[in-house]
């Protein structure tokens, strides 16, 4: 995944206004696997799943990208947050106004067919699990992805927040409206330890 730059951003989005399909091509490239990841989680879709809505997530994260002079903390974990949160109140208004159910409805992709969001790289980050086959890594990322949809939602934003936004303490503890930043990281370790304890034994390579 290209590194963050938003001045990059502002460029390959004039460009994309411009009708630069490569500066279009480029954006999604660089935000569109880890939004989606974000959003999915957030809304407590399996990304399998999540697939059915895929049109108007690359257009709701088109909009967010218009709004980019909204934005002025200039920081990667925070702006994940912010443009993930620009996209989820999309879909949340079209479930409002199309009267829809949370879950089915649609054609379904493949996993693989969505791109690799990093959810297993991200919370295994410091965990170095070697290599693995292709059909291994998609089981463990199904698996961790079951865990983290069946916590309580305050768990799984704070581990959305930390290990896939990639925020910091002090970001974790202004977003979520904690004290301070040693507060964030309390709430941090209960919730991987709650994710730790549903992964059960081998959970010790966990961040």
């Amino acid at each position: 995944m290209p590194e963050l730059d938003l001045h990059t951003t502002l460029r390959l989005v004039r460009g994309a206004q411009a009708g630069d399909r490569r500066s279009l091509d480029d954006l999604f490239l660089r935000y569109l696997p880890k939004v989606r990841r974000i959003v999915s989680l957030r809304l407590g879709y399996a990304l399998k799943d999540f697939a059915a809505y895929e049109d108007i997530v690359q257009e709701s994260l088109l909009r967010a990208f218009e709004k980019l002079d909204q934005f002025h903390e200039k920081d990667e974990g925070t702006f994940y947050h912010w443009i993930s949160t620009c996209v989820a109140s999309a879909l949340n208004l079209h479930f409002r106004k199309a009267g829809a159910q949370k879950r089915g409805g649609g054609k379904v992709k493949a996993l693989g067919e969505l791109g690799d969001d990093g959810l297993t790289a991200s919370i295994f980050a410091s965990a170095e699990p070697g290599p693995r086959t292709r059909a291994s890594t998609r089981e463990l990322e199904a698996k961790l992805e079951a865990i983290i949809l069946g916590l309580k939602e305050h768990h799984r934003e704070i581990i959305v927040l930390r290990h896939i936004c990639g925020m910091g303490s002090e970001e974790i503890a202004r977003t979520l409206g904690f004290s301070n930043p040693a507060t964030a990281r309390k709430a941090l370790e209960r919730a991987m330890a709650e994710l730790k304890l549903q992964w059960g034994p081998g959970a010790g390579g966990l961040p």
